[in-house]
């Protein structure tokens, strides 16, 4: 019985010829090969083969990686161009964001540099987008390793601290919940750890809300010269606006606030086909009536439904003192907490409806504003609500975040519990 022959490539005998062999055929695959053919190979005149001159092609291109890797020259560039890609990053890093943006890209770096890393070393390659080798194979697991116990399959024995799945849904839960969704960040972080769903920090609530696709909106910076007043307890000083909201046929209507200074808390509103004097002289007296303040300062822009005759009447005939002070002209101060309200309420509350008249402002008015007093707490107040700061709950957060180290310590016993084999 006859063996079956084996043929070999023509690129391998012409390879052979050529003295290439070694250059593109590692040791394992060379021993393969028996000797007595390599030794015929070498002595086959180099036109045995028909179109044999495309190895010349070959083999220069081949000359010319060696030669390349054997230049200094070559190496003092490539040196070079690390430099250049360091004062790149020097520049780039104060661009804000920077960061963020390479971390959303995890999979399209780890891909390339594992494609280069066998003519560019990792380490040198990391330098090209300023990371550290740790923060690259934190990139590598989470991109090719997935765990199915974690919601965004990151190996939950190496990230012990990432949320659990439940806490992630749950976040999800209150970010699209229908009364919550419109409502700035840290209130509906607020209304989830209050609720006892959630115990976690708030920049991680931040961290996965981004995750999750929910971005963040854009807050201008404060002045460094920005003075805000400052009250020390309810009753202290009102102030009192009027914003312009528009029904979906574009009828205006005047919606003029009362707001408590101290606590936030909205004391009275009312609508108005115009901006009205009266309106506002009739806020402060139910007001007044109803809270029964001991003194009082009232602070108003310079308006004309703030500044005439029939509000000067009932401050000046008022049976407690009330010293109505013109914003940025009587005090240095603005009357920014009233209009930072007037903000929130329509857009958090109104602009998202489709309202058609007066009557239907109203009622959204209604239960707009008894949301914001009871419902919606803030991080200004502490986690409180308005109402509960008004009636004396103290300013302070750790009331509700008390449990937050508890629950780190049982996540972690949780994720290391649910890992997968991959993780063992």
């Amino acid at each position: 019985m006859y063996r079956n022959r084996k043929s070999w490539d023509t690129a391998v005998k012409h390879f052979t010829r050529n003295g290439l062999l070694t250059d593109l055929l590692t040791h394992e695959q060379i021993a393969t090969i028996p000797r007595s053919n390599i030794a015929r190979w070498k002595q086959e005149s180099d036109d045995k083969y028909q179109l044999c001159e495309i190895n010349k092609v070959v083999q220069e291109e081949i000359e010319l990686i060696k030669r390349i890797n054997q230049s200094s020259r070559i190496k003092r560039i490539n040196e070079s161009y690390f430099k250049l890609a360091d004062t790149f990053h020097q520049i780039i890093s104060q661009v804000k964001g920077i960061k963020s943006v390479i971390k959303t890209q995890k999979e399209l770096i780890v891909n390339t540099i594992e494609q280069v890393k066998e003519s560019i070393s990792i380490n040198e390659a990391l330098k090209i987008f300023n990371l550290s080798r740790s923060t690259f194979e934190n990139y590598k697991s989470i991109v090719i390793h997935t765990c199915e116990p974690s919601y965004f399959n990151w190996c939950v024995s190496r990230f012990s601290n990432q949320l659990l799945s439940s806490e992630v849904k749950t976040i999800k839960k209150y970010m699209t919940h229908t009364d919550y969704k419109f409502w700035s960040k840290s209130s509906v972080y607020l209304k989830a750890v209050r609720d006892g769903e959630l115990q976690c920090g708030i920049t991680t609530f931040y961290k996965y809300c981004r995750l999750l696709g929910f971005k963040n909106k854009c807050h201008k910076r404060k002045s460094d010269y920005y003075q805000p007043l400052i009250t020390s307890k309810p009753n202290q000083v009102w102030c009192a606006d009027v914003t312009i909201f528009k029904t979906f046929y574009s009828k205006k209507y005047h919606i003029h606030f009362i707001i408590d200074h101290y606590s936030k808390m909205i004391l009275g509103h009312r609508i108005e086909n115009v901006s009205s004097g009266f309106a506002i002289k009739s806020l402060i007296q139910n007001a007044s009536e109803k809270y029964k303040p001991q003194e009082l300062q009232f602070l108003t822009d310079g308006g004309s439904e703030n500044v005439n005759q029939t509000v000067r009447t009932f401050v000046d005939s008022s049976e407690f003192p009330i010293d109505h002070v013109i914003a940025q002209k009587d005090v240095v101060f603005s009357n920014s907490m009233i209009e930072a309200l007037n903000k929130v309420i329509k857009h958090q509350f109104l602009f998202h409806k489709e309202i058609n008249s007066r009557e239907e402002l109203t009622k959204c008015l209604e239960n707009a504003v008894t949301s914001y007093n009871t419902l919606r707490p803030q991080m200004s107040l502490g986690g409180n609500t308005p109402i509960e700061t008004y009636q004396g709950k103290p300013i302070e957060l750790t009331q509700y975040t008390i449990g937050l180290e508890k629950q780190k310590i049982i996540r972690r016993l949780e994720n290391r519990k649910n890992a997968c084999n991959l993780c063992r």
